[in-house]
């Protein structure tokens, strides 16, 4: 790139019998512009310890804790894809609709958190398996049942401008005994979903909480059932 200044030197001298005319002058600047590249090749961190639980309001705070799930903070679960928590959950009998006895969770912060810190992109599958409901007098077992999560969803761990979220694929009427695909993040060439720390809320609204459906001929005595809910996370989606 090449330009010209014109630069326009005007002298006057005053003095007795002397007057010199205004003389124009040249001058020329030279300038060049050129580009370089600067190179780097990055690879994710490995960090593999345990990933505290966070609030489930969306704020990215410390977790407050569950007053009707005291004393759990979190599986301590290690790796680069891990369970960091899971709510136990309390219900609570409403109803009889029909030959099943309806009850809803009444846990206010009831979430499961999942970390994808592998640095792939290459996606994973949350799985939910309800174990059978055991009377804690007489042991009887109960497995005419299902499991709705109801209304839920994923939230970031914070507000960090996340897009590619993993998605909810079934919340409703999970069978006792086997497992069920509940949520699943995609491999997607470019946008990658589900990578970093991810809560998917549970018992979110009244008018479809997580709830528990039981053959109401089933339960034959007033007692405190309880059962396992095995969560399962693997490395594919399905």
């Amino acid at each position: 790139m090449k330009g010209s200044l014109l630069l326009i030197v005007a002298s006057l001298v005053l003095g007795v019998g002397s007057f010199l005319t205004p003389t124009l002058a040249a001058a020329e600047s030279t300038t060049s512009m050129q580009k370089s590249t600067g190179q780097v090749t990055l690879k994710p961190g490995s960090p593999t310890g345990p990933v505290a639980p966070v609030n489930p309001d969306g704020s990215g705070n410390p977790f407050p804790g569950d007053p009707l799930d005291p004393g759990n903070e979190g599986t301590g679960s290690q790796g680069q894809l891990t369970l960091d928590y899971v709510s136990n959950l309390k219900f609570k009998q409403q109803q009889v609709t029909g030959a099943f006895i309806q009850a809803t969770a009444t846990n206010p912060r009831a979430f499961v958190q999942v970390s994808d810190r592998r640095g792939t992109g290459t996606g994973w599958s949350l799985l939910l398996k309800p174990e059978p409901l055991v009377g804690q007098q007489d042991a009887t077992k109960l497995t005419q049942a299902t499991l709705s999560l109801g209304t839920s969803y994923f939230l970031p761990s914070e507000n960090s401008g996340q897009v590619n979220y993993p998605s909810v694929v079934a919340a409703n009427a999970l069978p006792i005994g086997s497992y069920s695909l509940v949520a699943q993040a995609q491999d997607v060439p470019a946008q990658p979903q589900g990578v970093g720390t991810w809560l998917l809320r549970l018992n979110t609204q009244s008018a479809a909480p997580t709830s528990l459906n039981v053959l109401a001929s089933a339960v034959t005595r007033q007692q405190t059932y309880q059962g396992t809910l095995s969560w399962l996370l693997t490395d594919t989606p399905q």
